[in-house]
């Protein structure tokens, strides 16, 4: 296939999204060409550094354009942790990398945009962190420096964090995660390379679920609080792609076609908050906190997403029924939907509709799967409350008590 390229954003230049050349090469090129760097700190997921030649591909794929790796640093834990991102600062400072490549999924794409922001902020310890956090905000900008270090990002995954300027980071020792955001125009993304062969190295649930998150960016998207015309429409298109293409995935995970819809998909469910500017909702606030809690990030949407569309659907009903209606008119999901779920498409609300999809994947639906009990959910609703995104939710949470009226749903 040949090389195609396309902005993300229409009226920007950058970041770009390739696809169509193995990753190695589409790194090498754009580092070099777009980015205009040659000394990167690779950022690897530690799966791939350990069972794969990925690493050695990619490093000799740079050699001969004539970069100079700076470092190589394989994994980091899930949720990227301050304690893990703290050497790895140090590391980009002492050896002078000047770039961040990224091979691999959302905790090491959200560490990359961390990363940048942080050098640039002079961070060098979970006080700073932290400092750093109360000074980005929700909007972002109160006296902080713009990220310097560019990045680009060749993921595994679907999560699509790679398209955005918010990084999560979670503070290890409080066990709150917060959103970092760097509100510059000139913010640290670059090149976003898509290879659908390299996410076959992914295990099948993460697949799955980082599917399933691309998809809670679509609806929320979809049923905000103050949707807006392109963004719905986008947001549509990736529903369109994402979950035909993920129910292909569930019946044969070598189906690349499948596996590059779905990649596409992701870069559409992102458009809503990144190009259009629409607000997300509680399934991305609580879900936010539920990480600490030892759910892996994607399948917070699994067990909290029907929950939420529930919930808010007293005042969103239209905006749901167009996501029911994309769904129902896709032959693949209908069938899954009325043979494996049982529902009929006059009577099924969204929650249910999502939650047969859920269940057909293998993925995970209850807080119970991880051990999280009722006794924890007052102190996950407490630190709810202080994810913004809470606070836009179409029926906004403003209370411990909505909080734990979702939650309790979950169980």
């Amino acid at each position: 296939m040949a090389e195609h390229v396309e902005r993300f954003n229409p009226s920007k230049e950058l970041p770009i999204i390739t696809y169509g050349l193995p990753y190695e090469d589409a790194i090498a090129n754009h580092l070099t060409s777009t980015v205009k760097r040659s000394r990167p700190y690779l950022l690897v997921s530690g799966s791939l550094s350990r069972d794969t030649d990925v690493v050695d591909r990619l490093t000799k794929r740079l050699h001969t354009a004539g970069v100079e790796v700076a470092a190589v640093r394989e994994g980091i834990r899930s949720h990227t942790l301050y304690a893990d991102l703290l050497p790895i600062l140090a590391e980009i400072r002492s050896t002078k990398a000047d770039s961040i490549v990224v091979v691999g999924g959302g905790s090491l794409v959200d560490g990359a945009k961390v990363l940048s922001y942080a050098s640039a902020n002079g961070v060098d310890s979970h006080e700073a962190f932290e400092t750093l956090a109360e000074r980005s905000g929700s909007g972002g900008g109160h006296d902080v420096k713009s990220s310097e270090i560019p990045y680009m990002c060749a993921t595994t995954t679907l999560s699509a964090g790679e398209y955005s300027s918010f990084g999560g980071a979670t503070n290890e020792r409080t066990h709150q995660k917060h959103l970092f955001y760097d509100p510059s125009p000139d913010a640290g993304h670059r090149v976003i390379v898509i290879d659908p062969r390299l996410t076959l190295t992914a295990p099948p649930s993460v697949w799955l679920s980082t599917g399933m998150r691309a998809v809670d960016h679509c609806v929320e998207t979809v049923c905000s609080r103050g949707p807006k015309p392109e963004a719905t429409a986008a947001a549509l298109q990736g529903i369109r792609q994402l979950i035909p293409a993920l129910l292909r995935c569930k019946k044969d995970a070598n189906d690349l076609d499948a596996r590059l819809q779905a990649q596409l998909g992701a870069g559409q469910s992102m458009k809503g908050v990144v190009v259009y500017g629409v607000e997300l909702g509680a399934s991305h606030g609580i879900g936010h906190q539920l990480g600490p809690q030892g759910v892996p990030h994607a399948e917070t949407t699994c067990v909290l997403l029907p929950a939420v569309l529930k919930y808010n659907a007293r005042v969103n009903t239209d905006q749901q029924k167009l996501v029911l209606d994309t769904l129902w008119d896709e032959p693949i999901v209908a069938e899954v939907l009325v043979k494996q779920g049982k529902l009929e498409r006059d009577t099924a609300d969204l929650g249910d509709t999502l939650d047969v999809i859920i269940r057909v994947l293998d993925l995970p639906r209850a807080l119970s799967h991880y051990g999280i009990g009722r006794d924890k959910l007052e102190s996950i609703a407490t630190l709810s409350l202080k994810d913004w995104m809470c606070k836009t939710n179409p029926v906004p949470l403003e209370t411990v008590e909505q909080v734990v009226q979702i939650l309790e749903q979950c169980l």
